[in-house]
């Protein structure tokens, strides 16, 4: 319940319904029996996405929830206890909050989802008024693991953790308007609908777009064509469903519906149970049982029918009907109306559609409006593990270090307009020290542009040192925020690993809602002298218990022992603080665990009781009950059924490991390819080549996109390119080269490989005729010449001069050999001493597709292409 008492509590609703658990099944009726074992953990999640999908840099995305209206962690505006964060109207100007995304990759097991949000009545002097709120929630399980050690077979330390996602949309809002689009791991209903980019035509249908049905399962000549947002049932599995409920095409109807038509059942095939194949290329159907009778339409060989009587002609009884299923839409529904606990959970990934906000009112406001409460929690012991981790780390690669510790006190040199590469700024320079300790991702300094980035290199009596201009992320003892040079000096300033927990700490907090209500009141000043007298010791241990302690060191800037809304706003504005609330860890008992006990406590001192109730208290106890949902869901889910866990800053979470905001993804490649398929399609390469490679290359065409990405990804970090532009430049590089990552060979014009290009060109790096088909490009970056291969086979110690296919036919060494190229290659122009490096390239001028490109292809071949990806990516990334 986000602020306790200053919104009063959450609002009542009707009894709560026993859970279902619910399998894993594409229709919203299948159930299974009532079972509380808990299904296995999920496999160690890879990524992590904000809830929003932010570009933003962790410390920015910290100090955006400042501008939220309510609904901070670990304290509400109240000062009063709150397990997350709230999304609302304040944040809604900084954010895109039109759908909600799941923190990270896990798996779904439970939700409520209702057909309308209840609401609750309250009373305010002589009217009655009612104010709706959702209820509906989601809840997905994940598992965070340290890396695996090369080498070691030690099991890393691991992380059960849940993420809730909180106030989402009703299902009468998605019934209302079919484009919204809704979660994956709602159940599937049987009814589709042609999605609006079928573009199929036939001939029967002039002027329209639809989807072709076919008469089995496989592309073939069309039966008829289905408009574009029709309804259809289908069954089975596979590329090609079967159409349920008609008997064939409409064009053998009569006006009453039954199909007409009989065939020669001598082009009949048997292919199963009273199903036959046309045997023939195409086959007539009469209208009566003779060969003489009127042709009503054919039907194309290998068409599915089923056939009734006997003689020379049946009577057509059914014509299977297939379609294609990703061009429809199927539609999804929740169970409504219910707690359900998914058994088995359904897996998600990070970034997935978790569902939408929806409606909520407190109790003092005017008006409904859009609010999401997120939270994080774990029933593991995460001081064991947090422990564990620490260990763990000490055992990583220096790599594994992604974040700058910048300690409190860290000089901050101001700004000058002569500060360069040959006059860097100076600690004997002006500075003003910070306040406070803050660690700084790498991913941000390393997508800085050159100009807020100096090396110096060592020299006798000095190390190496590098500065970087900080804006707005230091701040001095005041609180104002600082603009000015940083030092990081090489082997001194420390780089820390996340898997550290550097500067984490767990805080058990045992306040009771009845402590924190009385330290709320009497810091309000809504206590009289004779409540304070009786309720003074409550205050008191609310106020001095480990919580509130290290709170009012973060909080409290005019140390006058409370906390209010203002101070807490500003310290969150300031990315160091914002920082430190973000890594408190709160041992304490889930405000979704309904303890009627824990709250009839109240009713002292909230006045109420037999004689003078309060009736707004009364129907608040009930909405608190209502809102619960932890005893119907944790035995079942794996979660502690006495409440007591760990709760995490969800942002603060998803900063600490996802410290990238640019990162090559499935998701980047389908948006710059506009392919949402495998990851080799066969359309960008030309249709016929793609035939040809298909057959060649089956392990490749049908390769695995995520296995692609993470394997990119890997090499990446293996062959050091590692900055934003670098990244940026390889793959619009490789985007061009791979013809949109469909190929992993070159080709010509047409289908075969045009000799011409290379068999003559023996002294540009091939020694006979017949080494330039022999040694063509492959790869994603294409390598060609034999004295390339000659040099990437020294490299690998793999002999490709004998085998140049294996730079096309294996995935890893595709991958690799363009990496290698890349930093290796000594085929690179020599300007700015890149000494065969593009890298070098790229830092020199990050903006520069031409320069990279002559490195890369020695022209300027599709360079409009190169500079359009490039491009496209720059500004996903957000990149200078």
């Amino acid at each position: 319940m986000a602020n306790l008492f200053s919104r009063f509590f959450e609002l009542f609703i009707p009894a709560r319904h026993t859970p279902i658990y619910l399998p894993d099944s594409p229709t919203a009726q299948s159930r299974s029996a009532h079972s509380t074992a808990p299904a296995p953990t999920p496999l160690p999640l890879k990524n992590w996405s904000h809830p929003f999908k932010d570009k933003a840099h962790p410390l920015l995305q910290l100090t955006q929830m400042a501008k939220a209206a309510a609904g901070y962690y670990p304290v509400g505006r109240n000062g009063l206890w709150h397990g997350g964060v709230h999304f609302d109207g304040g944040t809604a100007g900084t954010l895109d909050q039109s759908g909600v995304h799941c923190l990270a990759d896990g798996e779904v097991v439970a939700y409520r989802i209702d057909q309308h949000s209840p609401s609750t009545t309250y009373f305010f002097e002589q009217l009655t008024v009612k104010k709706p709120f959702s209820r509906n929630f989601v809840l997905v399980r994940h598992r965070l693991e340290a890396p695996k050690i090369e080498g070691s077979p030690d099991t890393p330390p691991s992380l059960v953790f849940y993420s809730l996602y909180m106030h989402l949309r009703d299902w009468a809002v998605y019934q209302a308007d079919p484009a919204i689009v809704r979660p994956g791991f709602w159940p599937e209903a049987q009814t589709r609908r042609v999605k609006a980019t079928a573009s199929d035509t036939h001939p029967d249908y002039p002027g329209q777009q639809g989807l072709s049905v076919f008469g089995q399962r496989r592309r073939g000549k069309a039966l008829a064509l289905l408009p574009r947002g029709m309804e259809v049932t289908v069954s089975g599995e596979g590329e090609y469903r079967k159409v349920e409920g008609t008997d064939g095409p409409d064009v053998l109807k009569d006006a009453d519906g039954r199909l007409q038509g009989y065939v020669a059942y001598e082009y009949l095939v048997a292919f199963g149970e009273d199903v036959y194949r046309i045997g023939a290329s195409a086959l007539n159907v009469r209208a009566a049982a003779s060969a003489n009778s009127d042709v009503l339409m054919r039907l194309p060989q290998g068409t599915e029918v089923c056939v009734s009587g006997e003689g020379a002609f049946r009577k057509l009884e059914r014509v299977n009907q297939y379609v294609h299923a990703d061009s429809l839409e199927g539609e999804r529904e929740p169970v409504a109306d219910r707690i359900v606990v998914l058994q088995p959970p359904i897996a998600i990934k990070a970034a997935d559609l978790i569902g939408h906000i929806g409606l909520y009112q407190d109790c003092t406001a005017d008006y409904p409006e859009e609010k999401l409460h997120l939270e994080v929690f774990s029933g593991d012991d995460v001081e064991t593990f947090i422990e564990d981790c620490r260990a763990w780390a000490g055992r990583l690669p220096a790599s594994s270090k992604t974040w700058l510790k910048l300690a409190k006190d860290t000089a901050v040199v101001a700004h000058q307009a002569y500060f360069s590469a040959t006059q860097p700024p100076s600690l004997n320079a002006a500075n003003t020290p910070s306040d406070a300790d803050l660690w700084v991702p790498k991913s941000l300094l390393d997508g800085f542009p050159s100009e807020k980035k100096i090396q110096v290199a060592a020299m006798p009596g000095r190390k190496a040192c590098n500065w970087y201009r900080l804006e707005g992320l230091l701040h001095d003892a005041d609180g104002n925020l600082l603009d000015g040079w940083v030092c990081e000096e090489v082997g001194v300033t420390p780089w820390v690993s996340p898997w550290s927990w550097d500067g984490f700490e767990v805080i058990f907090n045992y306040d009771t809602p009845r402590q924190a209500l009385a330290s709320f009141l009497r810091a309000a000043n809504r206590l009289s002298a004779e409540q304070i007298e009786h309720h003074g010791a409550l205050a008191d241990m609310a106020d001095t218990g480990p919580l509130k302690t290290r709170l009012y060191d973060l909080i409290d800037r005019n140390r006058d022992g409370s906390m209010s809304a203002e101070e807490l706003q500003s310290a969150m504005a300031l990315p160091a603080h914002a920082q430190s609330l973000a890594q408190l860890i709160i041992f304490y008992e889930s405000e979704w665990r309904h303890a009627p006990s824990k709250w009839d406590g109240l009713d002292e001192i909230l006045g109420h009781n037999g004689s003078t109730p309060q009736l707004n208290w009364v129907a608040e106890k009930r909405r608190i009950n209502a809102m619960s949902w932890w005893d119907e869901v944790a035995v079942g889910v794996g979660l502690p059924g006495h409440g007591q866990v760990y709760h995490l800053h969800p942002l603060g979470l998803v900063g600490k490991f996802y410290t990238s905001k640019h990162k090559i993804t499935v998701e980047l490649l389908e948006k710059i390819t506009g392919k949402s398929g495998g990851w080799f399609t066969g359309k960008g390469a030309g249709r016929a080549f793609a035939e040809m490679f298909k057959v060649k290359y089956p392990q490749i065409y049908n390769y695995d996109k995520s296995r692609f990405v993470g394997e990119l990804n890997d090499a990446l970090e293996r062959y050091g390119i590692i900055t934003p532009h670098q990244q940026a430049h390889f793959v619009s590089q490789c985007f061009h080269e791979s013809a949109a990552f469909e190929t992993t060979v070159e080709f010509g014009s047409g289908v075969q490989y045009d000799p011409g290009r290379h068999s003559s060109a023996v002294a540009n790096g091939n020694t006979k005729v017949g080494d330039g088909p022999k040694y063509k490009g492959r790869g994603l970056i294409q390598l060609t010449w034999k004295n390339n291969y000659t040099s990437y086979s020294n490299y690998r110690k793999v002999d490709f001069v004998v085998d140049p296919e294996a730079l096309a036919s294996n995935m890893f060494n595709a991958i690799d050999v363009s990496c290698w190229y890349w930093r290796f290659s000594g085929a690179v122009t020599r300007k700015y001493d890149a000494r065969g490096d593009i890298n070098v390239l790229v830092d020199h001028e990050p903006g520069n597709v031409q320069l990279v490109t002559r490195a890369v292809n020695g022209g300027d071949n599709g360079l409009h292409e190169r500079m359009k990806i490039y491009e496209e990516i720059r500004k996903e990334w957000g990149l200078s």
